[in-house]
């Protein structure tokens, strides 16, 4: 081993590379150790410089080594010549070297994909870009689904295809020349087939849903009401027929469209084709059926054409404010609540001021309003709290991101982009804007629908 690193100082080029590898592989030992003893889950850094960094810095020593070898070949011989006495089993220790260094760099190497794919490096090494879409994935239905189970999915080819975009991605970041706000949709996510139907099977029969939103006026009383709706969801049914609003991605049917947005907003061309054979072509704006679609993304629907924002999602402010009632965080005893609240989460924050600023606001209104009860004015410092809330988890000045960024398309906004009455075939027949086909109304701004207590529910 003596005459092995001999020859390894035989160059600098070479020698520089050996110390690099001995002491990247030193601090890989003694940081695995701390993170087997202390965990990496309080900083994503640790983890980048543990799994990316160091392992990289062991591979690129190794790299220069040889490199150097053979830059200074001619100084080689002549420091091969002073070992001729005693001749080195060189073979020998580079077999066990090659052996020892191929274990590291595998175990380095699947650690460092292992780190890459989990939530911590996605969600919050990035943290001025991610930070909006992490915070929105961790309080929605999928926190606990990874986000290469849905970015990515099963399989190589897309995991090599996501590491290569994930090069452009950190790029732009190094750069700061990324987006803001980070567009959408994705335009080259894989298929929801690959992914979403994993887990979901739209063909499998799921029925009818209930669903019960409240609703506030602007008015003093902040007036309550409710609506009650079931959501046919549908699915297949036993005898193989396509029911409900998931029909869109039956197997045995094909919707594709055309769209010339980059959002996905505007869809003027829209081709439906039947398990029978059958072809129907939807137009608007004046275009031929008969004609080649229009220029434009052309798509065949799937889960995310509706279900646009699944793990992403960002609330609409009347959306958010009413939420915030609803649950109690924002007491209806404060007067006008619903439209003061709405006034002070449209305004500018700084997500550092955005609490206290909230709280002095409200303090302001209510401080100086006559015949308000002590028990009113109690409730202010937690009706700020649910508004700074609201506004932390929808509103990211740095990434330009503000209330409407991000539509929801699983709203009448996204079926109005096909079934608003001017999409029609040839023989003049629209596409239906039939609200019965997608959900059944059985009450609609009641303050106390009847509906409610025949179910055994209550809408308080």
């Amino acid at each position: 081993m003596s005459r092995f690193l001999l020859l390894l100082r035989s160059n600098w080029i070479s020698a520089a590379g050996a110390l690099l590898t001995t002491l990247s592989f030193m601090l890989m030992v003694t940081t695995y150790v701390y993170l087997s003893l202390y965990g990496s889950s309080h900083n994503a850094y640790v983890g980048l410089f543990a799994f990316v960094v160091l392992p990289g810095l062991f591979v690129v020593g190794l790299v220069v080594i040889p490199i150097g070898l053979l830059v200074y070949r001619h100084q080689l011989k002549s420091r091969m010549a002073e070992l001729t006495g005693r001749p080195i089993r060189l073979l020998r220790v580079l077999a066990i070297l090659t052996v020892v260094n191929i274990a590291v760099a595998g175990t380095a190497g699947y650690e460092a994909m292992h780190y890459m794919d989990s939530q911590q490096f996605c969600g919050t090494l990035c943290h001025e870009v991610m930070s909006p879409t992490y915070q929105a994935y961790v309080d929605s239905p999928h926190a606990r689904v990874a986000c290469v189970d849905c970015h990515i999915g099963p399989g190589a080819s897309w995991f090599v295809k996501s590491k290569l975009s994930g090069l452009r991605q950190v790029t732009a970041v190094i750069f700061d020349s990324f987006s803001r706000p980070v567009p959408t949709p994705v335009h080259d996510l894989r298929p929801a087939r690959e992914t979403c139907e994993q887990c979901h099977w739209p063909e499998r029969f799921s029925g009818d849903r209930l669903v019960v939103r409240k609703h506030f006026e602007d008015d003093d009383a902040v007036t309550p009401s409710t609506n009650v709706l079931v959501l046919k969801t549908g699915g297949m049914r036993p005898d193989g027929q396509a029911t409900g609003i998931h029909w869109h991605v039956h197997r045995g049917d094909s919707v594709e469209y055309v769209t010339t947005d980059d959002r996905r907003q505007h869809i003027p061309w829209v081709r439906l084709s039947r398990a029978d054979g059958t072809v129907q072509v939807f137009t608007s704006g004046g275009l031929d059926q008969d004609a080649p679609p229009p220029q434009g993304e052309r798509r065949t629907m799937d889960c995310v054409d509706c279900h646009n924002q699944p793990s992403h999602g960002f609330r609409s402010l009347d959306s958010a404010i009413d939420q915030a009632i609803a649950a109690g965080f924002v007491s209806r005893e404060l007067p006008a609540v619903r439209k003061v609240g709405k006034d002070l989460l449209q305004q500018e924050w700084t997500r550092d001021g955005v609490r206290d600023g909230m709280r002095k606001k409200l303090e302001e209104h209510y401080g100086a309003m006559e015949g308000l009860s002590d028990a009113a004015r109690a409730t202010i410092p937690a009706a700020a709290e649910a508004l700074a809330d609201a506004w932390l988890r929808n509103v990211y000045p740095d990434m330009r991101i503000t209330w409407g960024t991000y539509p929801s398309f699983q709203n009448h906004d996204g079926c109005m982009r096909c079934h608003d009455g001017e999409h029609v075939n040839k023989d003049g027949d629209e596409i239906s804007m039939e609200c019965e086909n997608c959900h059944a109304i059985l009450a609609m701004q009641e303050e106390e629908p009847d509906i409610l207590e025949q179910l055994g529910m209550t809408s308080k």
